[in-house]
């Protein structure tokens, strides 16, 4: 089975202890997931829960080497303005990905939507951290998040 993890981008504003915690929260589910067949993973990579996701991924391919991470990128300058240190964790995810796909073009206007649609398209479970019915597009997008868009097509969101 196959899920998607994805965020309202909220964890920007945890403390760095509050950060450790969701980390280890997001393994322990990851582990889980793994436990009730889950093998497939999908992110789009954005700084935060998504990257953090895609690490501890990773990193559980060396021990459970059936599971499979899907990268869904918006385009392929996403970390072009980042930190070099956030820029190299992005880099070094892309090489231990099983398959990394570009959905647009960088200055198309829906480039996020699509990485979102694409995921949830190919998944029969999306994660999502953020509240519910967090905004984490602008006020012209609202109907496309991904939480709306899962429910839209009936995915079960499980909430972090």
């Amino acid at each position: 089975m196959k899920a998607a993890i994805a965020s309202g981008a909220e964890e920007i504003f945890l403390s760095d202890t509050e950060m450790q915690i969701l980390r280890q929260r997001i393994l322990f589910l990851l582990l889980h997931l793994y436990q009730q067949n889950y093998t497939e993973f999908y992110t789009n990579c954005a700084w935060g829960i998504p990257l953090w996701s895609a690490e501890l991924i990773s990193v559980m391919k060396k021990t459970y080497p059936d599971i499979l991470l899907h990268l869904a990128l918006p385009h392929e300058k996403q970390a072009e303005k980042w930190p070099f240190s956030m820029k190299k964790r992005y880099l070094h995810v892309q090489k231990s990905a099983d398959t990394v796909s570009y959905l647009s073009a960088p200055d198309d206007r829906q480039t996020f939507q699509k990485a979102d649609r694409f995921m949830i398209q190919n998944n029969d479970l999306l994660l999502f951290y953020g509240k519910q019915g967090f905004l984490n597009y602008a006020r012209q997008y609202r109907e496309t998040t991904i939480e709306t868009y899962a429910k839209f097509k009936n995915i079960p969101i499980r909430y972090i």
